[in-house]
């Protein structure tokens, strides 16, 4: 490997994403799965981070490197303008860094209005107008945890899964909280591209990202849309270019 690779890391909330810049992601459970994965790979040029993880997974992924390769990551800060996106939180902080950097490799791809939405552990979705105004979003949980949430909260019992999940009604309990959910999420996504876009929805692009975007994919009817598994880390690159993602 070359020692001017950059690596990129996106640490969300089940699972550490990773990619030398240029080459195919993968995923790992965590720090150790990725020290084994890199193997004796040299000193990355740079290595850049997207973390929702907090202060204290930052100083073991700091510790990590120090011991590693005596380098110190760049974590990826909101800025409240970047990349031609402009954040309206009172405090730009307080909006998750993975969102922001979804935004920004999102709203370069789009060049117009556009529903950002990434489908992991969360479900978020982000809206921008044409001008790279961030119009606000929503988190919600994702297929599993909508899921396994209901699953807690009621008597229910799920017989093992045996069938395609989809957004079709259910002609069993299991089909029917597993559509259910499905169906849930599709519907949020519909609702706020209409809410974006009035009654001509061809104006918004809908860019899909996370673990469950290809299933969103197949069951949305809307289009202009684009599937970007890697939009976050892709974001990335936008930030230290635009900006620097900060030390």
């Amino acid at each position: 490997m070359s020692h001017s690779a950059i690596l990129e890391i996106d640490a969300g909330n089940s699972s550490l994403k990773w990619r030398w810049r240029g080459a195919a992601a993968a995923s790992v459970a965590n720090l150790s799965r990725l020290d084994t994965t890199l193997g004796d790979a040299g000193p990355p040029e740079q290595v850049l981070v997207c973390s929702v993880r907090g202060a204290e997974f930052e100083a073991e992924l700091s510790a990590w490197l120090a011991r590693r390769w005596n380098l110190r990551p760049r974590f990826a800060r909101v800025l409240r303008e970047c990349g031609g996106v402009r954040i309206q939180y009172p405090d730009p902080a307080d909006l998750g860094a993975d969102r922001w950097l979804a935004m920004l490799a999102g709203y370069r791809r789009a060049r117009t209005s556009c529903l950002i939405v990434d489908s992991g552990t969360a479900l978020t979705i982000d809206m921008l107008n044409a001008d790279g105004l961030h119009l606000g979003g929503y988190i919600l949980p994702g297929l599993r945890a909508a899921q396994s949430g209901l699953l807690q909260n009621t008597g229910i019992v799920l017989p093992p899964e045996n069938g395609a999940v989809s957004s079709a009604p259910g002609n069993d309990t299991g089909a029917a909280v597993r559509n259910g959910a499905l169906f849930m999420l599709c519907c949020a996504i519909q609702v706020a591209a209409q809410r974006m876009a009035g009654e001509n929805r061809a104006d918004v692009t809908l860019i899909l990202s996370g673990g469950d975007a290809p299933l969103l994919r197949r069951e949305l009817e809307l289009e202009p849309m684009l599937l970007v598994p890697e939009l976050v880390l892709d974001g990335l690159a936008l930030a230290e270019t635009e900006s620097g993602p900060g030390a």
